[in-house]
């Protein structure tokens, strides 16, 4: 991955073993939208601590979703921080959290691999995110600073929710 490539990646030194527990705390009001959220509000419900878990309104959208590819991130960037059986139920926390979770498509691939052919600075998991969004014809949610770069995807800031 390059460095910088995910904003979650420059929060990488601040996880912890936190266990994924709860809903983020409540911080907008007023989005009632099918979305399609990235993994750095997904780390914010999953992490306790996280520096985005009090931004992050799960309650204010009204079908969270996220793909099955959210979880192998997910397990991949905690992996030096959770235990084994934190990592390989990474799944189930994100349904746990009531966060529906997608199965990728050909038709994602296909979306992501036109993405990451335009946009060179996306990496694997960028790609396969906004295609996935792009196939759900849904917004996505994240702090990523490449995407609002990306004109055929609909981007939000999850720390801008109630202003939407």
């Amino acid at each position: 991955m390059e460095p910088g490539s995910l904003s979650m990646r420059s929060a990488l030194h601040d996880f912890t073993n936190s266990p994924p527990s709860r809903l983020a705390k409540i911080s907008a009001i007023g989005w009632n939208a099918s979305v399609y959220l990235d993994t750095d509000p997904i780390l914010a419900v999953l992490k306790p601590d996280d520096w985005l878990a009090s931004s992050v309104d799960l309650e204010a959208v009204a079908v969270p979703k996220t793909s099955v590819a959210t979880a192998i991130e997910v397990q991949y960037v905690m992996e030096s921080d959770w235990e084994q059986d934190q990592l390989a139920n990474a799944h189930a926390a994100i349904a746990d959290q009531g966060i529906e979770l997608v199965p990728l498509t050909v038709d994602a691939m296909e979306a992501a691999a036109t993405l990451r052919k335009r946009y060179e600075r996306l990496n694997v998991f960028d790609a396969v995110h906004l295609g996935t969004a792009d196939t759900l014809d849904e917004p996505i949610i994240s702090t990523d600073t490449l995407y609002p770069d990306i004109r055929e995807i609909e981007h939000i800031d999850p720390r801008n929710l109630g202003d939407e």
